[in-house]
């Protein structure tokens, strides 16, 4: 072969590699979130890391992107043990983010973390990063790095109603429940039509046991979003409260149907079956929840026989 005709083969190989790459990974990123929205997160998860494989490559750099958000210090130990990336495609962002994600719905907050740290080494500048950080360090319950992280997400924008929701929830862990609601009610004005403000405002009034406060924010999140799973289990577990179980089960049955993976959800229902005496179809439900979620377990057998000694009196 002639070495003209070899340059003119490895270019076309090189061309051929590089098209039908990105749409591979492409391909790939868009089943990883078919598989998170139904539930499969090992699947997204080994869908995001091949994209990562496809658009990446491991390297390291001498001289690591600069964050003109943070201080020196936090930039120190953004970037410490960090493995540098060379990224061959803006998609090794996104599926950090995404695999994060997942790691997170498997309450695996330590590689979600990861995942964000990487992210974050690509991109300092990302709201979004920083955002699922802080909720990740929320998992963890670490509220003081939650904290730190939703701050450094609002220097970069101060209008993210997301991140304000987040510190928001770091702090109500935190005990500081004032500076908890001035945040709720700070987001929901960044963003009335946002239902997950006024969701997360009725659970923290729950915590404080403002049951009719809670159900009025969960009616609130449900006109603007009617599909919304979470605000059903929310305002299930106020009327649970109010000992109007036959109201309640009907909001659970609606939150499992909207959304299978609702583990409490399933728990919740079970234990308002059990209090109406019916036992077998409780028991499905605690069944369904363990099976989403094996550690709930020791709190389902706890109220169960919370609920077994009350039916004996």
């Amino acid at each position: 072969m002639s070495k003209i005709l070899v340059v003119i083969t490895v270019a076309l190989l090189t061309l051929t590699v590089y098209s039908q790459t990105p749409r591979t990974a492409k391909d790939l990123d868009e089943r990883g979130h078919q598989r998170y929205e139904k539930g499969d997160y090992d699947g997204a998860i080994a869908d995001f890391t091949q994209v990562i494989e496809l658009t990446s490559r491991l390297t390291v750099k001498s001289n690591p992107p600069v964050n003109s958000f943070v201080t020196d210090t936090e930039q120190a130990e953004e970037f410490a043990l960090l493995d540098r990336v060379r990224v061959l495609d803006p998609r090794t962002f996104s599926a950090y983010i995404s695999r994060g994600n997942a790691f997170f719905a498997k309450r695996d907050a330590d590689r979600a973390i990861d995942d964000y740290n990487r992210a974050i080494s690509l991109y300092p500048g990302s709201v979004d990063a920083y955002t699922c950080r802080g909720m990740a360090y929320v998992l963890k319950n670490d509220p003081e790095k939650a904290l730190a992280d939703f701050e450094r997400a609002l220097k970069i924008d101060p209008r993210s109603a997301r991140s304000v929701i987040g510190r928001a929830i770091a702090n109500l862990d935190k005990g500081d429940t004032k500076a908890a609601f001035d945040d709720f009610d700070h987001a929901i004005k960044l963003a009335p039509d946002n239902a997950e403000g006024y969701y997360q405002r009725g659970d923290a009034r729950l915590r404080n046991h403002d049951v009719d406060g809670a159900i009025a924010d969960f009616e609130a999140a449900l006109k603007v979003d009617p599909q919304h799973a979470n605000a059903y289990y929310g305002r299930g577990k106020g009327l649970f409260y109010k000992g109007q179980f036959d109201r309640a089960i009907k909001d659970f049955t609606t939150a499992v149907t909207l959304d299978g993976r609702l583990s409490y959800a399933f728990a919740t229902r079970g234990y308002a079956l059990l209090i109406q005496g019916k036992d077998a179809d409780a028991d499905k439900d605690f069944g369904h929840a363990m099976t989403i979620d094996p550690a709930i377990r020791p709190e389902i057998d706890e109220n169960v026989k919370k609920i077994i000694g009350w039916r004996k009196r």
